[in-house]
This record gives C-alpha cells, structure tokens and sequence, in this order.
C-alpha cells in the first residue's frame, strides 16, 4: 500500500498487513519526522474459496521485485489499533514518482524473469505470486495497476483458473482501478472480443510474450481511449462514472 506524508509528500510502500485498514493509526515519515494521522478506508473485497489446494508446489526460489511479503496480523500477534511506529519490523520503501505496482502469476521461472525484466522496464514494481493461494491473497490486501496472468496457471484452465475468478469477485471500484492481462495458448493477442466476453482488459499469446510491454502498452491505450469516450456519453446524458 503506498501512503504518503502529509507534510513533505514523500511516498512509502508499508505491507499491506501492516494497515489495520479502516481504524486510525499514525505513522512517523522517516524524511522530516513528521507524525502522521491516518484513517484508510477498510476494503471488501468478496470472499473467494479455493477448490483445493495448489495442484503443484512453487517453482524453487521465485523472486519478487518488491516489496517483501509480511506475515499476517493474526500470524504475529498484532492488534488492530496498534500504529505503525509500533509495529515492527515495518517495511516502508520510497516509491519513485510513476512507479506503479504489477503482480504476475506464471508457474515457470524463466517466464517469471522475462515478465519482471519486461514490466520493470515500463516502470512497473513487479510482485510474483507464489501460487494460486498467495495470488488471491495478494489481491485482497494489495491494489495492483497491472496484472498479468498465465491461463493454465499450474494446471488450471481458463474456466478454473481460481486468480481470475478472485479478479471478478473484486468489488468494482477496486477493479476499475486494475488492468487484468491473461496470456494463454488459444488467444489473439488483443482480441477485444475474447476479453470482454471474459471481463478482462486484453489477452495475450503466448508466442507473444517477447513484445508483452509493446503490446500491453497499445491496450492500455485502447482502453484509456474507450473509457473517455464511455464517460463522455455518460455525461452527456447526466450519468456520472463511478
């Protein structure tokens, strides 16, 4: 979660864990010392059970490009109300102006390393889920502008794939904030069809993935374009956006 001083504005990146998200908390900036009060909104997102467990075991040794993974409040004992100045350790990097925040899910690491070297060069701070159940996690305590999925994520297919299933269940005020790409064999790459029809953003093939930045690049302003134009008609007729 990026948070930020509410008096010199220097931007932190805090574990999400760390947030007792919906109760007041302060935090000390580290740049001017300044103690700030804070009251982040709690968010819903809506429960998502997983079938079973992981069909397979974590590729050895994923790396992540990024913030560092907290254990939980529960895991460690913390209450709620405590601040953050209290809760230690307390992970907070400095979040350069435009970076962004992406999450990836493919179950080979040589795909894994492609994708952060590919998104980081776009100026994103790539996050690589460990598995199907660290992926939904992550999307209920973490708010991502990017997400790139494998559709056959260790196994599953594109109607069973549990990580598209936890993006759909996001409430739409949280979704509307994300841009959701899914990379499989069966698709063309910008197929506005396929990826309505699924609720995504954009798809992509496979053979595709050595242009991924490229190609996401042409989608996002795709949809920039398309959403300018929906809220304008929407104005026009009264309506706002939300």
């Amino acid at each position: 979660m990026i948070i930020e001083c509410q008096n010199c504005q220097k931007k932190l990146n805090v574990a999400d864990d760390k947030i007792p998200f919906g109760r007041p908390f302060t935090f000390v900036c580290p740049q001017c010392k300044t103690k700030n009060n804070m009251t982040l909104p709690e968010r819903r997102v809506t429960e998502i059970r997983l079938d079973n467990d992981d069909p397979a075991p974590p590729p050895p040794g994923p790396r992540q490009n990024g913030p560092k993974a907290s254990p939980s409040a529960t895991q460690t004992g913390m209450l709620p109300s405590m601040s953050l100045s209290d809760m230690a350790p307390v992970e907070m990097d400095e979040i350069t102006d435009g970076m962004k925040t992406a999450m990836i899910a493919f179950d080979t690491e040589e795909i894994q390393e492609k994708m952060i070297e590919k998104l980081a060069s776009m100026g994103y701070r790539v996050t690589t889920a460990v598995n199907v159940r660290d992926a939904v996690k992550q999307l209920k305590f973490g708010r991502f502008q990017l997400l790139v999925i494998q559709e056959d994520y260790y196994g599953a297919t594109l109607s069973t794939n549990q990580i598209i299933r936890a993006v759909n269940a996001i409430e739409l005020s949280i979704r509307h904030d994300m841009f959701v790409a899914v990379v499989g064999s069966s698709f063309t790459s910008l197929d506005d069809l396929t990826a309505f029809s699924l609720s995504l953003d954009t798809v992509i093939n496979n053979s595709d993935l050595d242009d991924i930045d490229r190609i996401l690049i042409s989608a996002m302003g795709h949809v920039k374009k398309f959403m300018a134009t929906f809220k304008e008609v929407l104005n026009q007729k009264g309506m706002s956006y939300h």
